[in-house]
């Protein structure tokens, strides 16, 4: 890696050391029991906590999005943490500053390394281009680019964003605090949510090996593993899927089982080498047909930086609460801590505000996880139940409202996976029941190659607690007497993910497309269930191959443990070779450094275009300026100009803004507009039409040129002047 880029990561990782810094005290409040007291989630609750309060500041309009506002709420949460880890004193034993300034050493240099280097990967292929990066690129540049919130949606002037963009703000609070380009944030950003990924999940996997009674010998030792595996599972495997790398494969959506492919073994070993350089990664994400089941593995591949991507430092601090929260021994005798309960609220608002779905499934679960504590005291404890309930409930929704009151939802209802012929094309109250030809169903054995390793480690798990039949059946028994408190967790984070993967074979939240009707359901669902259970599914892995008991009744004879063991090697090595192929994929078999720079890709293609995008952003000052560009498809180049400088456009990637506005027919004009302002030969007209989206800049490149064949260009020069040009990109200045 060259010099400039590393102290570029260098830079960013000491503005996210200031910002996981102030947040430590109150780290250590929430995690006073941890074994690091929660030093790897201190950078997420700073980045959570910093910048809604920008946020609330912002839309309040009571301070503006500037760096001294941010310094400002870095410093309130720094006082903030203080106060409350002052309010409750703990003893504290000789010497252990100096052991957790040591532990603060390690973890932040385990930090840095892994935010190096998926720096240095990324930089292999760095391009701010393809997929959803567009989109997330321009959110983010549009709020850098805002005085006040919400920030202006650069795709449909003058309303405002109307998506889940808390996560996109985060990152335009980092870069404004860093002082480096976004270009270079963006993918940095990405690095920064990998190394949060791996060292939260270690830190998960890490304190549910230390507090289990099965690793007394060793425990530190046992603890370190059990986190690598566990941090490895979350943030780098894949699913079973692979097996087609040893099969003859398949092509597009012409799914053919496994089984029927393989090859006979003298052929399978001649032919290995070429069918895993065939195999194509992405299809591990778009196995069953019409829908989605990613993965952080593969979103840290692909390298888009949307909601799911965003969310995931704040789903670990969750998880990671709720353990902290439900896996306290002493439970029993006494009532949950209404701090962390309130905060844990905090973290519920700022998932709807990141990634709507995340919002409600994490309330969901802290809710089955709160009533199942207090099913065994029902005597008295209602009142509790419902005090720590309401906690939770005002502070989500006090958190969020100020997003809730500015966001109006796209999604227009839950619907029925192949409803009855008899309710076809009805509603009953929230429920619709759409016509018979929406209907998808998941063939199991596809539903096995996704998440069959995480049910067969869950699996061995629950029976490992089983040593006499009629414990099958006396499941209150088994539960109360030999589960810790940390595992009956697991077991409920097991069974949940189980409601997430299920819940799309029977609902789906309605969206604008006919075909894919449930993937951004599954996506949504299926993307936590990942998360959940491959944290479940290390911890069981560590249970059986290093437990001191690892196993009870049937589990007890040493061939069935030896033969699960084997099953589960097996099962991991297909999830663990994914990323062999997708790294070496995307990111050209890591052979040419192209830098952290993301807008490279953009000086070699479009030069002149890359060149007037620069200028824009140096001379247009003005929060409301709107310009005028080709539009064109989703996932496509058109609206760079809008994107790489948060200058909005008249109408931008139409798909996208029929999906967050509900109905084409709100883009559909804008397109024809566009067209005119281009084509139309009618001066009076193309003015007219301008005025009505407050054009200031009327953008003629190699794009629009491209485009509009029938371009009638000089009519520009008739109420405008020429405010830049080089080579065929000019960008027109109305002066009248």
């Amino acid at each position: 890696m060259p010099l400039t880029d590393f102290f570029m990561v260098l830079r960013w990782w000491g503005t996210l050391f200031f910002v996981g810094a102030a947040a430590y005290p109150l780290t250590k409040r929430l995690f006073s029991r941890w074994h690091d007291a929660g030093y790897f989630f201190a950078k997420a609750v700073g980045m959570a906590a910093v910048t809604w309060i920008v946020y609330v500041l912002g839309t309040a309009h009571i301070a503006p999005f500037t760096e001294i506002v941010v310094i400002g709420s870095i410093i309130a949460v720094f006082g903030i943490g203080i106060i409350l880890h002052q309010a409750a004193p703990e003893e504290k034993e000789k010497g252990e500053w100096r052991r957790s300034l040591v532990t603060i050493g390690i973890e932040e240099a385990v930090f840095f390394i892994a935010l190096l280097f998926w720096s240095w990967v990324k930089a292999h292929e760095p391009s701010i281009r393809g997929l959803e990066k567009f989109m997330d690129y321009g959110f983010m540049q549009s709020a850098l680019r805002s005085t006040y919130f919400p920030p202006a949606d650069m795709w449909y002037p003058p309303l405002p964003v109307n998506y889940y963009y808390f996560g996109h703000l985060v990152t335009a609070v980092l870069t404004k605090l860093s002082g480096l380009d976004l270009a270079v944030t963006f993918n940095l950003m990405l690095s920064t949510i990998f190394a949060l990924c791996l060292t939260m999940s270690f830190s998960i996997g890490y304190q549910l090996v230390y507090t289990s009674p099965f690793f007394a010998r060793g425990k530190r030792v046992f603890s370190v593993i059990g986190g690598i595996l566990t941090a490895f599972m979350v943030t780098l495997a894949g699913n079973m899927q692979t097996i087609y790398a040893f099969t003859r494969g398949y092509t597009g959506e012409d799914v053919a089982p496994f089984w029927k492919l393989a090859w006979s073994w003298g052929e399978f070993w001649e032919k290995l080498p070429e069918g895993m350089a065939r195999y194509w990664y992405a299809n591990a994400t778009r196995f069953i047909p019409f829908t989605i089941h990613e993965f952080p593995s593969y979103s840290f591949v692909v390298s888009d930086i949307h909601g799911h991507v965003l969310s995931i430092p704040f789903v670990l601090l969750a998880i990671g609460l709720l353990i902290a929260v439900f896996g306290r021994v002493d439970i029993r005798k006494k009532k949950h801590d209404l701090f962390a309960l309130g905060v844990y609220g905090f973290l519920v608002g700022v998932l709807l505000m990141t990634n709507a779905l995340d919002g409600p499934i994490y309330l969901g679960l802290f809710l089955i996880l709160l009533t199942m504590t207090h099913i065994p005291f029902l005597k008295g404890s209602w009142k509790e139940w419902g005090t720590e309930t309401g906690v939770v409930l005002a502070a989500a929704l006090g958190v969020s409202l100020p997003f809730l009151l500015q966001f109006k939802s796209f999604v227009n209802g839950v619907a029925v996976n192949c409803p009855l012929p008899l309710l076809a094309n009805t509603k009953v109250g929230p429920i619709l029941f759409e016509g018979v030809e929406k209907c998808q169903q998941s063939p199991l054995w596809m539903m096995w190659l996704l998440w069959g390793f995480f049910w067969f480690c869950g699996g061995i798990l629950l029976i490992s607690k089983i040593d006499k039949m009629k414990h099958l059946y006396d499941i209150k028994t088994v539960w109360n007497t030999k589960f810790t408190h940390i595992e009956r967790i697991l077991v409920v984070f097991y069974v949940f993910c189980f409601a997430l993967i299920i819940f799309p074979e029977f609902f789906y939240f309605k969206d604008i497309y006919p075909q894919h009707f449930r993937s951004n359901t599954m996506f949504k669902l299926g993307y936590q269930a990942f998360i959940m259970w491959s944290i479940v599914s290390a911890y069981a892995i560590m249970h059986l191959f290093f437990g001191r008991r690892p196993g009870a009744g049937i589990m007890k004879r040493s061939w069935v443990r030896i033969l699960c063991m084997v099953l589960v090697i097996f099962q991991f090595f297909l999830t663990a070779i994914y990323p062999t192929f997708s790294v070496r994929s995307y990111f050209g078999e890591l052979k040419n450094y192209d830098g952290l720079y993301g807008l490279t890709w953009l000086m070699r293609e479009y030069p002149d275009d890359y060149s007037a995008i620069m200028w824009l952003k140096q001379h247009d000052p003005h929060d409301r300026s709107v310009i005028a560009e080709a539009d064109g498809d989703s996932y496509t180049d058109y609206e760079r100009f809008s994107v790489f400088t948060g200058v909005p456009t008249v109408v931008g990637w139409a798909v996208h803004e029929w999906l967050w506005r509900g109905s084409y027919d709100v883009v559909s004009p804008r397109r024809e507009d566009v067209r005119k302002i281009y084509e139309s030969e009618d001066i009076d007209e193309t003015k007219r039409i301008l005025d009505v989206y407050h054009v200031r800049f009327i953008v003629v490149g190699s794009i629009e040129r491209q485009k509009f064949t029938s371009l009638a260009e000089w009519k520009f020069e008739q109420f405008s002047r020429v405010a830049y040009q080089q080579n065929e990109t000019v960008i027109y200045e109305r002066i009248n």
